[in-house]
């Protein structure tokens, strides 16, 4: 026989939850990368006060435009991943990952073509100045991201972990690519590639703890 007043009792203690919009998460990553953008012009300078170097250049546009790519569909796919339904695909972020590895390759293969040696298209002090804003800016956007996400219920903690890994790399080196001042695709290939995978680490190591049901 049901125990009618035990499932009154629980009914009782039941509060409601408010709704979570995907649109509150991509606006919150939007605005935390203007603040970063912001930020590293501030300190860094636009990267046109570089001898060389315009915002017109074709690498620097083609990089943002992959950035832009990658951020939106890592941070569509850690929102809609927040609401669960049934009989809806979620595959946006395999898209995601995928998109990752155009420049690595395309980078591995101006290494094995290029004339000029490899070491002189590192440029290490860049290099690590890339690492520090793109994965700073990123931790913040991440959290943020986190953060929204409790609110949620992602069916897999550790996916989403990787998704917000890659929205807040990809965003965060977004913010440091208007002040680069190069445009080496061994380069791009290099740091920005292991900007956005050490942010997916982090997310996937870190992120799962905090979003499970």
């Amino acid at each position: 026989m049901t125990d009618r007043p035990g499932l009154d009792a629980l009914a009782d203690r039941l509060t409601p939850v408010r709704r979570i919009h995907p649109a509150q998460a991509m606006a919150a990553a939007a605005i935390l990368t203007l603040l970063g953008g912001a930020l590293v012009l501030a300190t860094l300078g636009f990267r046109a006060s570089h001898a060389g170097t315009t915002a017109t250049d074709t690498m620097f546009l083609i990089r943002t435009g992959l950035l832009i790519v990658l951020a939106l569909a890592s941070s569509l796919a850690a929102a809609t991943m927040a609401r669960p339904a049934v009989g809806t695909a979620r595959k946006g972020w395999l898209w995601a990952v995928g998109a990752t590895t155009i420049v690595p390759f395309a980078a591995i293969i101006a290494a094995l073509v290029s004339e000029t040696p490899v070491a002189d298209q590192l440029y290490p002090v860049n290099g690590i100045e890339c690492l520090t804003y793109s994965i700073g800016i990123g931790i913040v956007i991440m959290a943020v991201l986190t953060l929204w996400m409790r609110g949620g219920a992602p069916v897999s903690p550790e996916r989403a972990g990787i998704v917000i890994g890659l929205a807040g790399g990809s965003l965060g080196a977004l913010a440091y690519s208007m002040a680069c001042p190069h445009n080496e695709i061994i380069y791009v290939g290099l740091w920005y590639t292991l900007a956005i995978g050490a942010t997916t680490l982090l997310g996937r190591l870190i992120v799962p703890h905090f979003v499970r049901w």
